[in-house]
């Protein structure tokens, strides 16, 4: 086991109704004005935003709203809501949304305080920040678990990169969990979610480093993500799925399942970062893509983590008929490579895609896939992705 730092300064309020706490809690922190920042649309149309918006009148506080977050988030963005921020001397950002609107506020709550573009926070040419504006999170969405963490991505459309970067300053505050938030979700959003709540897991399960508590915790994070995630998708207004799949999305990636390592590989996310950043995919809906195919390469060199993840989920899966048949139809038994076939059986029974032909990237897309995986160095931390393995998993998620 590697040595390790815990450390994780979020209040997370969790279940019914704690999304009424907003007005309130901002207010005994002392904060007097403040940014919303929302998505494209959906706080309003739900009437969650009437909803805050009552809370903040009553609590005396003094607000402005920047709305238009797109759901693979640019700079560009930022650095406007950072303006915004700036002019009306915001106390603390509210970000109401899912992971776009979050990661976006993230950087907003470092940009307050320097000159330059919150873009050279993720280039790596800028110094790190010494402090950000207090962030308060309204999540609406399963998906990401940037609600209870440091990290932040952010796209450059420009240079057709996706970036990562984190910072200790950059943890909410509060973060509060409504999950009847979630049951307007679509169908379709709520598989995404569902896929990139277990690529966050499988990154940090297939590091090679030893620790068997995280490993463990891994296993049941996925073997209850397909569980409840089938279930979520299949009924919206199931009340106990949408509650599992909004704790696993956050447990997915809070620093419960690295302890003991020293990080995850996410050569996935790498390689799914240049497809989002191409073709403007959902993120959850690339990642389906990708990671059936970067385990059908890779699978080999981690065949007993492969062999522990059917084993924990095979059983529970097979009790739903319409998995069942799916799941024999697939064909695992006899696989060279265990729990592959059976991921993408899953991702395929929750409706998210499992082949690029599937989001009309057809042939016709390849050539600029692969030199935009070479061009971006598309690799992972422990799993060494050179040309030769880009055209292969090119080829396997065709």
């Amino acid at each position: 086991m590697e040595n390790f730092t815990v450390y994780n300064p979020v209040r997370l309020k969790f279940g019914p109704g704690t999304v009424d706490n907003v007005g309130q809690d901002l207010a005994e922190e002392g904060h007097q004005s403040v940014l919303i920042l929302l998505g494209q649309g959906s706080a309003r149309r739900s009437g969650l935003l009437d909803r805050i918006e009552a809370q903040l009148l009553k609590a005396g506080l003094s607000w402005e709203i920047f709305e238009g977050i797109r759901p693979n988030p640019v700079y560009e963005d930022a650095d406007r809501a950072v303006q915004r921020a700036k002019a009306m001397k915001a106390g603390a950002l509210l970000a109401v949304g899912g992971g776009s609107v979050i990661d976006t506020a993230k950087a907003v709550a470092a940009g307050v305080y320097v000159e330059h573009s919150v873009w050279d926070f993720y280039a790596g040419g800028a110094a790190k920040p010494s402090k950000a504006l207090p962030l308060f999170v309204v999540l609406t969405l399963a998906a990401t678990g940037t609600e209870m963490n440091r990290a932040t991505v952010l796209q450059n459309n420009a240079t057709g990169q996706k970036r990562g970067w984190g910072n200790e300053h950059l943890f909410p505050k509060i973060s509060y969990l409504d999950p009847l938030l979630t049951h307007t979700v679509p169908a379709h959003y709520t598989a995404y979610g569902v896929a990139d709540l277990m690529a966050h897991t499988l990154e940090q399960y297939f590091s090679p480093d030893f620790s068997p508590l995280s490993d463990a915790f891994a296993v049941q994070v996925i073997r209850e993500a397909m569980h409840w995630g089938y279930k979520a998708v299949r009924n919206g207004n199931d009340a106990e799925a949408r509650q599992q799949v909004l704790w696993l999305s956050t447990v997915a990636l809070n620093g419960t399942l690295i302890a003991g390592k020293r990080r995850g590989d996410f050569g996935v996310h790498s390689v799914e970062h240049v497809l989002s950043a191409l073709f403007d995919i959902a993120h959850g809906a690339g990642l389906s893509v990708v990671y059936p195919a970067w385990i059908r390469h890779f699978g080999p060199a981690f065949l007993p983590k492969l062999e522990a993840l059917e084993q924990a989920c095979l059983p529970s899966l097979l009790e739903i008929p319409e998995l069942a048949s799916l799941l024999q139809n697939a064909g695992h038994e006899g696989s060279t490579i265990p729990f592959v076939n059976l991921l993408e059986a899953f991702f395929e029974a929750i409706g998210t895609p499992t082949r690029l032909s599937q989001m009309n990237l057809g042939p016709e897309t390849h050539s600029s896939i692969l030199e935009a995986l070479v061009k971006h160095k598309a690799t992972g931390n422990y799993f060494d992705i050179q040309e030769p393995d880009h055209r292969r998993i090119l080829a396997l998620m065709a």
